[in-house]
């Protein structure tokens, strides 16, 4: 039998990655249970949650001498997959396979310097499945992969995604460690992320999700995988990490309907978000109803011109409607803000720092544009020699560290953004008012917990001089 390894890296070259917050691999826990299914033995590594060093992850390989290697690549830990593939290949000689979103926009790059036998484009479970039973051997004849053939990269025809998504096993949670071993800003424990659609069809220019299509799970399957790991796995608080939940406002409502009718006791949190513009009112009642007491929105600028320029398709009017919506039911929400994206000046940051405040959201994150490769905005940026630091190598720190930018353009220079950043926590935060409501929000000791994690971190790169130190971003 086939044994293979799937690894979630830990990213120790780049700091201050939201450290607080540890989701457990879904998507490696997926792959597992699609070769599962087809008699092949898994195990998966989460290094990511033990803080396993390079040498630690490389002991663990060795220890269960898997045939093939898999491994899950983010902008964040591209590092660490070059030098842990290349000591697999070079030393171990097993069959090394990558994957995920930050592996698309630099297929070249990762493919050279890891010395991997492929990487996989889109979709993972198919197209992985192909690869094993073909033990990373023909590689020609596998679509939806990419792998260097005499120095040059090869990229095989795409693999058709997966239309009956409901035909997919339930992720692999009995090869995951202990979800109670798992971190979130969590009102209840043990926690557990789910994914009950796939794709987007919107195309903002900044992200790696756009113009991928959208497949819904019905709402039957999603409510049965949430029974499952109440019953098996004992999870209190469900974690929705679609890029899309409320795109089908119907299926949306049946889900939460469901929900309700089982009376299953839960908490839920939508940390990666929901498009403002796809919400009504009803729908938030019918969130509040079936458990959730945490969203976010994305909503990246306070000016509309903004919006459009990165393709977001959103009217910032609605956001304003959205927000009175969900503060009517009690539910917390965050809104999602970037500063340095294309078009901005000062003008313009102070105006999503003067919107932010209009609106207020419980909480409000700032974040600094980071051109992921595979992007519309990365591309346009690096084609214009516009990059300061290529992303394509990785980065060093987080998604809303407090620090300039990644690139420049026009009149708006790196130190600008830090400085704008400085001030808008500042703006939005240090209000008596804020900070007495944010104490309310808490409910319980992981929160807490959470809560002061997340926080010591941004007061120091808010306060430190000249931003030298960079630093994770508030409570999401």
């Amino acid at each position: 039998m086939t044994k293979v390894m799937l690894i979630s890296p830990y990213s120790y070259t780049a700091k201050e990655i939201n450290e607080p917050t540890q989701f457990p691999p879904v998507g490696l826990a997926y792959i597992a249970a699609y070769l599962e299914s087809n008699g092949v033995e898994c195990r998966i590594l989460d290094a990511n949650l033990y803080k396993l060093g390079h040498q630690e992850m490389f002991a663990k390989v060795v220890e269960y001498d898997p045939d093939i290697v898999g491994m899950s690549v983010n902008i964040a830990f591209i590092k660490e997959v070059i030098r842990l593939s290349k000591d697999i290949k070079s030393k171990l000689n097993k069959k090394v396979i990558l994957g995920g979103p930050s592996s698309l926009g630099n297929v070249e790059y990762v493919l050279t310097h890891s010395l991997a036998d492929c990487i996989v484009r889109g979709e993972g479970e198919l197209v992985f499945w192909n690869v094993v039973r073909n033990n990373a051997k023909n590689l020609e004849e596998i679509k939806g992969i990419s792998f260097l053939k005499d120095g040059k990269v090869v990229s095989n025809q795409k693999e058709e995604l997966i239309k009956d998504v409901d035909s997919i096993p339930f992720p692999a949670y009995h090869l995951l460690p202990d979800l109670k071993l798992y971190r979130n800003r969590s009102r209840k424990h043990p926690i557990a992320t789910i994914v009950t659609s796939r794709g987007c069809p919107y195309s903002c220019t900044f992200c790696l999700s756009a113009n991928t299509g959208w497949r819904p799970r019905s709402p039957e399957n999603v409510v049965r995988e949430i029974e499952t790991l109440v019953k098996n796995y004992g999870v209190k608080q469900i974690d929705i990490l679609d890029d899309n939940f409320t795109l089908n406002a119907e299926r949306a409502e049946n889900i939460l309907d469901l929900i309700t009718e089982k009376k299953l006791n839960l908490v839920i949190s939508f940390p990666n978000g929901v498009r403002a513009d796809r919400l009504s009112e009803n729908l938030v009642h019918k969130m509040k109803l079936a458990g959730v007491y945490r969203v976010g929105i994305g909503i990246e600028s306070g000016r509309q011109s903004i919006v459009d320029g990165v393709k977001k398709s959103l009217r910032l009017e609605k956001v304003r409607e959205c927000i009175k919506w969900f503060r009517k039911e009690g539910i917390i929400v965050c809104g999602f803000f970037m500063f340095g994206l294309p078009g901005e000046d000062i003008q313009a940051m102070e105006q999503t720092i003067k919107f932010a405040n209009e609106v207020d959201p419980h909480f409000a994150n700032f974040g600094v544009t980071v051109p992921l490769p595979g992007t519309q905005l990365y591309n346009m940026l690096k084609d214009g020699g516009h990059l300061i630091e290529d992303t394509q190598e990785g980065v060093t720190s987080g998604y809303y560290s407090i620090k300039e930018g990644h690139y420049t353009m026009g009149n708006l220079k790196p130190e600008d953004i830090l400085k704008i950043q400085k001030k808008a926590y500042k703006k939005f935060y240090f209000r008596p008012k804020k900070m007495i409501e944010l104490a309310f929000t808490i409910r319980s000791l992981r929160e807490l917990r959470w809560t002061i994690e997340m926080s010591l971190p941004l007061l120091k790169g808010i306060f430190l001089p000249n931003g030298k130190k960079n630093s994770t971003s508030s409570a999401n």
